[in-house]
């Protein structure tokens, strides 16, 4: 039993957007002071989402923000190479940063 608020929601196309990139924007600003804001950024960015297919495409889309900023972080600062060069530990970050928000995205195919 879908809440008639996100039917409402999920069938006019603005404000669906407009809450999604809201909701991107929460969830990232979160996962700056905790691991679990990454989880909380799919999760919330894929509830509007018109069906569970979508909702779980916005979660990999905010996984890929995600990655995209923290690698800017260390470009702009110089240090990619040697990060990327530490192998596993780099890998591990990135497949967290794409795999939470993913995960965190099937909750819409229980709401």
């Amino acid at each position: 039993m879908t809440p008639e608020f996100l039917e409402d929601l999920r069938a006019d196309d603005r404000r669906r957007v407009a809450v999604t990139n809201g909701a991107v924007l929460l969830g990232l600003g979160l996962s700056l002071f905790h691991w679990f804001g990454l989880f909380l950024a799919g999760a919330i960015a894929a509830l509007p989402q018109r069906t569970v297919p979508r909702g779980i495409g916005a979660g990999l889309g905010v996984g890929v923000l995600a990655v995209v900023v923290f690698l800017g972080q260390f470009w702009l600062a110089g240090t990619l190479g040697p990060v990327l060069g530490m192998g596993q530990p780099a890998w591990l970050a990135l497949a967290i940063g794409l795999g939470l928000p993913t995960f965190g995205a099937f909750v819409r195919g229980v709401v």
